[in-house]
């Protein structure tokens, strides 16, 4: 007859600082395929410890264990658990369901830890339906009664079809008329050919078996064999303890059910898992909105850059420190770039294709019979409509015959006409400017200010400027300053167009030395706007590494407090880890289980943080909106770059921040996963909920 399982001189000692408890103390017991065995004895007689030790879920200090002949004792952990999957299945007396799972997801668990298992959803059905539970697939274990969690936990016992059960006082908490329909069921399957091992306490139940093994004080005081076993037994499916080799079926099922329970756990604790998400969630919309706000700026940067011509230099007058000027005597006053300079630097500097001088008088009263505003009045050369593309909608820009001539004519800007000719056409009209009359030749269309908030140069506001023939500026407008140190007309900037753009640093470089030995003082500024262009490339790379570091720290954040909950969660949840262990689940799996929720949390928190951030540039308007009207002194104190910029989605930032939320998830949670992973089943399972 060939035996189920077999043990000789198996010991359990458990070591309590110097106390040493022997739990079992050189059992030796063999029972055939098919028998049914009742284990009996007083609460410390060691039957639970012996049912432990037949379930693979513990192991001994010392003697041999054979089930399907397959020497246990010398399996690894790994080994242990497929041993489990396959060959054993566990019937508890408190039941062990799954809270969170279906009747239907409970019964079909341990075919998610089994290689070979091939079980179907209508096969998983027809088991419910063999425990008489057709009618409640979809309940919880908390919608059922006592006697049908139980059916639940018998109909698992057979997902993977094993041969031998373990069955730990599985009527103890059923009243007497469900536990005549239990052992009805344990009968069958004995009938089956299923082996059976039982621990009660109640003789009416042992008296249902074939044999019945009375424990007291770790030691097996009796063995009663009431009737033969059943020999109607499957031949094939035992263990070898060989490698494992896993199906692609598997796999899937695996991780179908991996995903399906980590959402099924979240969706149980909404509250939790939403505050957990929410670290995350925090940490993907700031690095996404931040890195979107850095990018707008910079791009209105350089798009303002752009506008000035990568072949361009500025030079632009500024006030000198105070001891420079004051160097110069008492009564000077005025400073900057003049006539003579810009002379000077147009004929002997070479590589110069174009020049732009403008002097610019800013808040200056213009007055028409119809209204009047503080305008800047600008004067240029004709060339300075091509400098900036302007576009004409009415009449003509400034001309050389007006620059000869000294005229006394003017254009404006047409959001300017609409103020002071309201109800005509501006074209012929005069304009008041200092006393005289200029007549308006001409309105340029609305075009970007360039604002430069860097400060370097080259502002200009297109939306009230009166344009003015260069001469005639110099010669007829009341200029406070009026000459500078060489006693020609005032310049306020001066773009010079370089035919190579490989000359421009060299270009500025003469410049630069040029102004210093005629003025004698900083009064004066170069710029390049190249330059510029790879300054703001730096610095919105450095901008870029601080959002990483912002990021980094809001993930961090989110990913202790993703620890913290899956901790505080791992102890929780510690029966059912027990369980997952009890039925198949090896360390992997455990890990994976509690990986693959962290990674849902992170991934959901991620989610929507993206999608929220893809919302940034209405969201930042609306707030700009909020804080104009709510709290306007704010709302001034902020720069201009941010007052008119719009946000830039960045595109590569969405799965990067996504991935490094998901990567943190997965770090994260690794410590509270492997700590899950180590739990002795038999602890976790005596763990109360």
């Amino acid at each position: 007859m060939k035996l189920a399982f077999s043990v000789h001189s198996l010991s359990k000692i458990y070591e309590m600082g110097e106390e040493r408890v022997v739990a079992l103390d050189s059992i030796n017991l063999d029972v055939p395929e098919g028998d049914y065995v009742a284990i009996m004895g007083p609460s410390g007689s060691g039957k639970s410890t012996l049912l432990n030790l037949l379930g693979c879920l513990d192991q001994p200090t010392s003697g041999k264990y054979e089930l399907s002949e397959t020497a246990v004792e010398v399996l690894n952990d790994q080994d242990l658990s497929g041993l489990r999957a396959k060959s054993i299945g566990f019937i508890f007396q408190s039941y062990n369901l799954i809270p969170y799972l279906s009747v239907l997801e409970n019964i079909a668990l341990p075919a998610s830890y089994g290689k070979d298992s091939s079980l179907t959803l209508e096969q998983t059905k027809l088991l419910a339906k063999k425990v008489g539970l057709e009618n409640r697939y979809d309940h919880r274990p908390s919608q059922l009664s006592g006697g049908q969690q139980q059916r639940v936990g018998i109909a698992r016992s057979l997902a993977n079809d094993p041969a031998f059960i373990l069955a730990d006082e599985p009527t103890g908490n059923l009243d007497s008329k469900t536990t005549e329909e239990i052992l009805v069921l344990l009968d069958e399957f004995n009938g089956d050919g299923k082996t059976i091992v039982l621990v009660t306490h109640e003789e009416a139940v042992a008296a249902r078996a074939n044999r019945i093994i009375r424990m007291l004080d770790g030691k097996i005081v009796s063995d009663e064999r009431i009737k033969e076993p059943s020999f109607t037994v499957k031949k094939d499916g035992d263990y070898t303890g060989e490698k494992v080799i896993y199906s692609v079926s598997y796999f899937r099922r695996s991780f179908k059910n991996l995903w399906k329970s980590a959402f099924q756990s979240i969706v149980t604790h909404p509250l939790r898992s939403l505050l957990t998400g929410l670290g995350v969630f925090i940490g993907v919309v700031s690095v996404v909105w931040l890195l979107a706000i850095g990018e707008g700026i910079a791009e209105q940067a350089e798009g303002e850059i752009m506008e000035l011509g990568a072949n361009n230099l500025i030079i632009s007058s500024k006030r000198p420190p105070e001891e420079e000027r004051s160097s110069k005597g008492a009564y000077f006053y005025s400073y900057g770039l003049t006539e003579h300079d810009y002379y000077k630097i147009s004929q002997t500097v070479p590589h110069i294709s174009a020049s732009y001088p403008t002097r610019e008088l800013d808040r200056r009263r213009v007055f028409t019979k119809d209204g009047s505003k503080r305008v800047e009045l600008l004067g240029c050369l004709p060339n300075y409509r091509t400098l900036h593309d302007l576009v004409l909608t009415k009449g003509r820009f400034i001309s050389d015959e007006d620059i000869r001539d000294e005229s006394e004519v003017c254009v404006i800007a047409s959001s300017l006409a609409q103020t002071l000719f309201p109800f005509g056409d501006s074209l012929g009209k005069p304009v008041n400017i200092g006393g005289n009359l200029y007549t308006v030749v001409g309105e340029v269309a609305p075009r970007t200010n360039l604002n430069d908030s860097g400060g370097l140069g080259f502002k200009e506001l297109f939306e009230d400027n009166v344009y003015l023939p260069l001469a005639t500026h110099w010669a007829k407008i009341f200029d406070y300053s009026y000459r500078g140190y060489d006693g020609s007309y005032l310049i306020s900037k001066l773009i010079l167009t370089i035919d190579e753009q490989s000359k421009l640093i060299t270009v500025a470089q003469m410049i630069r030395d040029l102004l210093q030995k005629d003025h004698g003082m900083e009064d004066y500024q170069v710029t390049v706007p190249l330059e510029l262009m790879e300054q703001a490339e730096r610095a919105k790379m450095t901008f870029v590494a601080l959002m990483g570091l912002v990021a980094g720290i809001s993930l961090f954040v989110g990913g202790v407090g993703i620890m913290n909950i899956m901790l505080a969660t791992v102890t929780e949840r510690t029966r059912e880890i027990g369980i997952r262990r009890a039925i198949g689940a090896r360390k992997r799996d455990v890990i994976f289980q509690f990986l693959v929720e962290t990674i849902v949390l992170t991934g959901m928190g991620g989610m929507a943080g993206i999608l929220v951030g893809v919302f940034c540039e209405p969201a930042y308007r609306i707030i700009l909106e909020f804080m104009e009207k709510l709290a306007p002194t704010m709302y001034e104190s902020l720069p201009p770059s941010m007052q008119d910029m719009t946000p830039v989605m960045v595109p590569w930032s969405l799965p990067l921040v996504f991935g490094v939320a998901v990567l943190t998830g997965v770090v994260f949670g690794l410590y509270p996963a492997q700590k899950a992973a180590q739990m002795d089943p038999v602890e976790a399972l005596r763990h109360a909920t």
